[in-house]
């Protein structure tokens, strides 16, 4: 009999797009004779709206949906998370489950934790980001909704504190999980005890077997308007493109989904009205546009491993990119941080200029990417994670 499972997220899911909210969608698909419970960790903007009538669609195998406000998080953690913790028992006490599986080690990581250790429950961490990382290059708020930017306790305290939070969930977890090879060390540095790497993928069918390209050049952005994102950077390259002579003379597509982030959303929409040569496509699924890039330009100040690189390759892009996360030369043509602007694009031209070339790298990279990131693979091993997991509590 397979387990039912609490599981808690943040934001994300089932409202807005972005990686976390694909991953969680595909994983609830793909384990459909598993049954689930959600818990989240929102806002007051997540919790008006209902569930049932939202951008992803909420699976039958769903038995319960419920919403709970991260802390305020205006005193040192250790102040806030008993009384947090105990406004947030009513909406798990009366439910039935024998897994606890968690998608950060953030809010619903220390959350899932505590139920773990109360009830005797094995917990699995899934790990999509390191929080304190994401704090401390820069985020100006969480998944969740709760804000960084301007909070009374100070980002090096809230660094601190998920770093601890971090420590807290890896010991307590039956099993570690990172999507991103790049985030093991810095787990194990923390405590986390032989972390499994399950990478994230996409779905077979929407691999284009044959490598058709694009009659004129089209470089693409895509992700959340936020910080971390770095959408501001994708101008400055248009800007480059602009200055220097290249073959290619290409057009620009950005694709953003909201991310709560008011300012830099105004701002972006400000400064693409300066272009003719970029188009601004907003909330809508990457995967319609893909198509249409020959190239995707990754500017994110941090990554553990984009899905939308995944999502690039499938359809023909090849995706470029300062080295960040796991956004290596293995699915991507990267440079070093400190490479300027002015030497990306000249790659990038150089690349997208040259037809056999880029059919070429595109093609190496597909391999892997069909090998290994399809949700098929990736959430069979999930399976079997979980019938490990349930076999040994169950003796």
């Amino acid at each position: 009999m397979k387990p039912r499972i609490l599981l808690i997220i943040e934001g994300t899911y089932p409202w807005y797009r972005g990686g976390v909210s694909e991953w969680v969608y595909q994983y609830l698909l793909g384990l459909s004779d598993y049954h689930f419970h959600i818990l989240q960790v929102a806002t007051d903007e997540f919790l008006q709206l209902d569930p049932y009538q939202a951008l992803y669609p909420i699976p039958d195998n769903v038995r319960t949906f419920s919403r709970v406000q991260p802390p305020k998080f205006e005193q040192s953690w250790q102040y806030e998370k008993d009384a947090w913790y105990a406004s947030v028992v009513p909406n798990f006490s009366n439910l039935s489950f024998e897994l606890i599986h968690v998608t950060n080690t953030g809010f619903a990581g220390w959350l899932g934790s505590e139920i773990s250790k109360i009830r005797q429950i094995p917990l699995v961490l899934t790990e999509h980001a390191l929080y304190w990382k994401e704090v401390e290059k820069g985020a100006v708020a969480l998944e969740c909704g709760f804000k960084i930017e301007g909070s009374v306790i100070g980002k090096h305290q809230i660094m601190e504190d998920f770093k601890e939070i971090a420590s807290e969930v890896y010991e307590q977890a039956e099993t570690v999980v990172s999507v991103s090879k790049i985030n093991i060390n810095e787990q194990k540095a923390l405590g986390a005890k032989s972390p499994v790497y399950i990478p994230n993928g996409i779905s077979t069918d929407l691999i284009e077997k044959e490598i058709q390209l694009n009659n004129d050049p089209v470089i693409g952005w895509v992700g959340r308007c936020a910080e971390m994102k770095n959408p501001l950077r994708f101008f400055d390259l248009v800007d480059e493109f602009r200055k220097q002579t290249t073959r290619s003379q290409p057009q620009f597509i950005m694709m953003l989904s909201d991310a709560n982030e008011k300012k830099l959303q105004q701002e972006v929409i400000q400064r693409g009205k300066c272009y003719d040569e970029l188009e601004l496509i907003w909330n809508t699924s990457a995967i319609e546009h893909m198509s249409r890039m020959d190239a995707l330009v990754i500017t994110s100040h941090n990554e553990s491993q984009p899905l939308v690189m995944f999502e690039a390759l499938a359809k023909n892009a090849l995706p470029f990119g300062w080295e960040v996360g796991d956004v290596t030369n293995a699915f991507a043509i990267t440079v070093d941080n400190s490479t300027s602007d002015a030497k990306l694009v000249k790659k990038i031209d150089h690349v997208i200029s040259n037809p056999n070339i880029l059919k070429e790298l595109i093609a190496e990279r597909k391999v892997t990417l069909m090998e290994s990131h399809t949700w098929e693979i990736i959430f069979e091993e999930y399976d079997q994670l979980f019938s490990t997991i349930g076999s040994v509590f169950s003796q």
